[in-house]
Formats: structure tokens, C-alpha cells, sequence
């Protein structure tokens, strides 16, 4: 016993609270002790409560199927749920059916239940205790698509339920019961009559449809097909593509048949599950499978033919399907090239727009398609001429800007820095075109060093890489190149003139920019300036920075590429090649060029003040 409770027994009964000197006891005298135990050893101890307040024992569903014009439309059901509210005090609230149903009532013994919506569930509300039964009649939809019927919906969690379900038949019907325990279908008059006993939780899903007996079931198998080709021409060579979706009806077939057209040569035959293809002399290709197909199967042939460079007249190439009830067919023809294609007259064919032709065209090429034809034949014919047209040189390489930096000192000698933005597709080499007695003193690619090489006729051959490509177009990458020059010291009374070229490369600029750093102490008339590039007070940079990619290359390749090429006039044979950084300090002077073709980039100017 605590010392609280000891307190509180001790003041109801008039007893000294606490001993003077020990104020943690109770004094009391054994009489009143005694009666005190005697009325607490017999109090019942407080009961557990249950773990949940309910449980759903059984529920039973009873249905009728309703049909209108001869159509199942709904059924109609009586579910009779045993609940058993294990709470003591208080409401309790019982899932009972999804909302995708529509109830109609619920009872508890004759007397209208509540039952509420609640978060997506018909719930019952209830204070009562016990076990009891609550009945629900309610209706669900049936849906009816080829000759089969379902319907379904989610069941509350339940210790059995059972389902019968009755449908209007005189005929034999196939249930299908998801997930059955156990399944049994009977005759009862005009009525087929399923039972079956479901899981504890999850949902009833029941369809139906006609038996049919085994020995209708053994029917010779019906094929139907169509047949979508894509036709290519280009570099002498005509391909199609073509892909024969079979719809196979009554029973499975293991083979299938097509006439390969003819002059075509049969590449690859592609589908599920083929065991083994072959064409005979009078090019009739047979495809053997592994199993028996049924419903849908497509089969795709692939074929060319030699037609000859030039100009040549061609017929479309159309497989046909061979031991099929009907075929029907879409061509499309597509240009691979610059090559002009028409047709000729057309027999058993309709000519259509291209966009009304199906994806399994359209959606096998890159390429525009330029003609578009159905037929429903047999035997189409459709005749193609085609026209090759000579190719128009265009730009495969192009410079989007080149920045150069120029130290120049005071005794004339100069150090340049030029760096190139390259978009390039195949060119393999950017040829330079030094100024004269120019040292060459490093090259990098995409961040790289480089070893350039020399060409028979003295330009500089920088290995180039091909430019990724982002979201269509091709990413710029770095190429620069770092070389020295001796020019002309300022005379004794510190005047002179500054000239200076660029290396004049193989493929144009789109914009040139040129800082010249000239000593501080040197002064430069605005009039003497000169040269190819126009002097500005500061450089536009037309051509974001951001729009070049930094590329991480494998330079062994360029520097074996290049050493092929130039058969010993590499520079610096046999040394790795050292990156330059260039000093930079002084005034700087801006030159800048827009659209830089096949011409010398120059500068130049007059100046004073250098005088030692």
C-alpha cells in the first residue's frame, strides 16, 4: 500500500495521520486495518479491452444479373454482413461496401441502419453491441465488350465470404471467379447459378461468357493481314522495310507464308519466337515458329536491291502474304540522298497524303517521307523514277570566333596567343597558314596539348576532333595555338611601327577579335592605325562565350593521325608538347573583324615614346 493511499485510508477513518517521528508511517490500530483489507482484497481488476472494436465473422453476397435489350446491364445484390461490435462503450464505424456501388438500403433487424459515405466506403454507424446482422441491397454495373461480361468491386475484410451470383441463361456459361477458393455453377430453371467462397480481403471479380463445347472449338484457323512498307532510295540501292501484322483467328497456326517481290533480296526476317526462315527458287519465304500463334503477330522483312547510281526507274517493292483470307496494304517511299522521286501511273492503288499514313511508316524512319499509297489488291503496282541531282559543297567545318592576345615588348619581339571556337563534323586537320618566321611554340585541343605537324606546302597542321552533338546542333570546342615572333625595335629616338599577321586558317571566321598589349610609355596616333581589322575602343565578343564546350581528348590518336599524313614533318619529333601560358602587361589595343574569309588578318600603327 502507498503512503498517499495510507493517508487517505487513515483521514476516512479518523486515524493519526503520521507518527511524530517517522512522518513517512501510518498509525492506525489493527481493527481498522483489518476491515480496510478486507474491503480491498475482493475488487475485480479492470477488464482488457478487445484489440479492435469490431470484427465482420461472415459476409454473404447474393446477385441477380439485370438485362436490358438483351444486354446485361447491372446486378442487383443482398449482402447480409455478420458484425460483431467488440467495443463496450461508445460508437463504432464499419466499412461495409466501395462507392463504385449504388445501395439502396441497409437494415438491422427490420429497422433502417445508418450508413454513411466515408472515405470512399459505405460505413455503418452504430452504438450497438453484439453480434448482429446488417443487410444491404445495392447495385453494380456490369460491363459487356465481345461476347464477354464482368463486373467488380472491392469486399470489406471478412473471415468467409461467400458469393452467389445468377445470371438469365439456357446456355452453358464459362465463370471466371478471381482468386476463388472454391467454385460451382448449377441450372436452376432459366437461371446459371455460380457459388464460390472468396479470400478474407481483396475484391469479387466475376466474368462470364458462352461455353463452347470442345468440338466447335476445332475450327481450321482464319488469317487476315496487313502489310506496312517503307521504301528508301539512295546510293544505288532500293530498300524496304516491310511489316506483315497477321490477325489469326480460331486456332493457332506454327507457319507462315510471303512472296518476297521480285529482283529483292531477302536480308532479315524478324518476329517472336521463329525457329528457322527460307526461300525457295520462286521466292516464296516460309517462317516456321516454336509455338503456335493466335491474335495478333507481326513479322518484319527486310530486303534491298541493286538499282544503279543515276538516274533509274524502279517499281515499289510489295510483299504479299501468302494463304491469307484478305490483305490490305500501306506504302511510303522515302529519299535517302539528294534525289528527286516521282511515280508513273498507278494501278490498283490509291495515292495519299503522306500523313495519313500509319505509324508502323512513319515511325520507323528520320526521314521525311515524300510519297504515300494504299491498296486493297492483290496485285499493286507502283512504278518510281528517280532523279539524282550533284551535291552543293557546304561548310563541314567553321570558326565561330578566334580571340588572339599579342604581348609586345619594348626590343620588338612578340608572343601571340590565338584561340579558335571549332565546330567541326569530318574535318580531320585545321591547316594554318603561319607569318613568316613565326615560331610555333604550343597547341592544345579541347583543353589538351597537342602535337601539330607540317604539310608539303609549309602550313600547320593542327589535329582536330568531331564536335559532340547537343539538342540537335554541334558544341564548339578550343583549339589554340601559341608562337612567337622577332620584329622591328623602336629607333633611337623611340619611334618605329608596329605590323603584325595571324595565322590565316583553311575554313572561315565568324568573328575575329585581337588584343595587341603595347608598352605603357608608348604613345599611338588615332590616325595611324592600319590593317585588315578595324581598331575599337573595346572588343563586341559577338559570340557568347558560354556556347563553347570544353572537350576532354584522348590525344594519342590525333598525334598518330597526323603523323600519317605528313610522312616526317612533324615538329618536335619525339617530344611531348608543353603548354605555353602568355604573360600579359602593358596597354591594351582592340581590333576586331566580322566574317573573316580566305584573307590576311593584319594590324598596324605608328608609334612614339620608347626612348630608352
Amino acid at each position: 500500500m502507498t503512503r498517499a493511499l495510507s493517508l487517505v485510508l487513515a483521514l476516512a477513518l479518523g486515524a493519526p495521520a503520521f507518527a511524530e517521528d517517522h512522518p513517512e508511517r501510518v498509525v492506525m490500530e489493527l481493527n481498522d486495518f483489518l476491515r480496510l483489507y478486507e474491503q480491498t482484497k475482493d475488487r475485480p481488476e479492470k477488464p482488457e479491452e478487445a484489440p479492435r472494436h469490431f470484427a465482420v465473422p461472415s459476409a454473404r453476397y447474393a446477385g441477380q444479373v439485370i438485362f436490358e435489350d438483351e444486354e446485361p446491364r447491372s446486378a442487383v445484390f443482398d449482402a447480409t454482413f455478420n458484425v460483431e461490435v467488440l467495443r463496450e462503450k461508445g460508437w463504432v464505424q464499419v466499412p461495409l461496401l466501395p462507392a463504385t456501388v449504388a445501395v439502396d438500403r441497409a437494415t438491422i433487424n427490420g429497422a433502417e441502419a445508418s450508413v454513411v459515405l466515408q472515405n470512399g466506403w459505405y460505413t455503418l454507424v452504430t452504438d450497438k453491441k453484439g453480434s448482429f446482422d446488417v443487410k444491404v441491397k445495392f447495385a453494380a454495373s456490369v460491363m459487356s465488350s465481345q461476347g464477354s461480361s464482368s463486373l467488380s468491386f472491392q469486399l470489406a475484410p471478412s473471415a468467409g465470404t461467400t458469393v452467389e451470383l445468377s445470371v438469365p441463361s439456357t446456355e452453358d456459361l464459362d465463370f471466371t471467379v478471381a482468386n476463388s477458393r472454391v467454385q460451382s455453377v448449377s441450372q436452376r430453371r432459366a437461371q446459371r447459378v455460380l457459388d464460390a467462397t472468396l479470400p478474407a480481403t481483396g475484391s469479387l471479380a466475376v466474368s462470364w461468357q458462352r461455353d463452347i463445347p470442345e468440338e466447335e472449338q476445332k475450327l481450321d484457323p482464319r488469317v487476315y493481314a496487313e502489310v506496312f512498307t517503307l521504301v528508301g532510295m539512295g546510293e544505288g540501292l532500293l530498300e524496304a522495310t516491310t511489316t506483315i501484322h497477321h490477325t489469326i483467328l480460331f486456332a493457332g497456326v506454327d507457319k507462315l507464308q510471303a512472296q518476297v517481290p521480285d529482283g529483292m533480296t531477302l536480308l532479315d526476317v524478324q518476329g517472336s519466337g521463329i525457329r528457322d526462315w527460307s526461300v525457295d527458287d520462286e521466292g516464296l519465304l516460309s517462317v516456321e515458329l516454336n509455338y503456335a500463334a493466335e491474335g495478333a503477330y507481326p513479322l518484319t522483312m527486310k530486303m534491298e536491291q541493286v538499282v544503279g547510281e543515276g538516274s533509274v526507274s524502279a517499281s515499289a517493292p510489295i510483299a504479299k502474304p501468302v494463304g491469307v483470307e484478305r490483305s490490305k496494304g500501306w506504302l511510303g517511299v522515302e529519299a535517302r540522298g539528294n534525289l528527286e522521286i516521282s511515280s508513273g501511273a498507278v494501278q490498283n492503288a490509291t495515292s495519299i497524303d503522306v500523313r495519313a499514313l500509319p505509324g508502323a511508316i512513319l515511325g520507323v524512319t528520320g526521314q521525311p517521307v515524300l510519297l504515300g499509297y494504299k491498296y486493297l489488291s492483290e496485285d499493286p503496282t507502283i512504278p518510281l523514277s528517280v532523279t539524282e541531282h550533284d551535291d552543293v559543297d557546304v561548310l563541314v567545318t567553321l570558326l565561330d570566333q578566334a580571340q588572339a592576345r599579342t604581348m609586345w615588348t619594348r626590343d620588338g619581339r612578340r608572343i601571340t596567343s590565338v584561340r579558335y571556337q571549332v565546330r567541326n563534323n569530318r574535318k580531320q586537320f585545321l591547316r594554318l597558314t603561319m607569318p613568316e618566321n613565326a615560331e610555333l611554340w604550343s597547341a592544345s585541343v579541347g583543353g589538351k596539348a597537342v602535337q601539330p605537324a607540317k604539310a608539303g606546302d609549309g602550313r600547320v597542321l593542327v589535329p582536330l576532333i568531331r564536335s559532340v552533338s547537343t539538342g540537335g546542333a554541334l558544341a564548339a570546342y578550343g583549339v589554340e595555338v601559341v608562337y612567337v615572333e622577332d620584329g622591328a625595335s623602336p629607333s633611337a629616338t623611340g619611334t618605329g611601327s608596329f605590323s603584325a599577321t595571324l595565322p590565316l586558317p583553311d575554313v572561315p571566321t565568324t568573328y575575329v577579335g585581337w588584343t595587341v598589349y603595347a608598352p605603357f610609355d608608348a604613345k599611338i596616333p588615332k590616325k595611324s592605325y592600319d590593317g585588315s581589322l578595324r581598331h575599337v575602343d573595346y572588343l563586341s565578343n559577338v559570340i557568347n562565350a558560354a556556347d563553347v564546350t570544353y572537350i576532354e581528348t584522348a590525344t594519342a590518336n590525333m598525334q598518330q593521325s597526323a603523323a600519317m599524313q605528313t610522312a616526317g614533318g612533324a615538329l618536335g619529333q619525339g617530344a611531348a608538347p608543353v603548354p605555353v601560358s602568355l604573360p600579359l602587361e602593358g596597354q591594351p589595343l582592340f581590333f576586331e573583324k566580322l566574317l573573316a574569309l580566305d584573307e590576311q588578318l593584319t594590324v598596324g600603327f605608328d608609334y612614339k615614346g620608347l626612348k630608352d
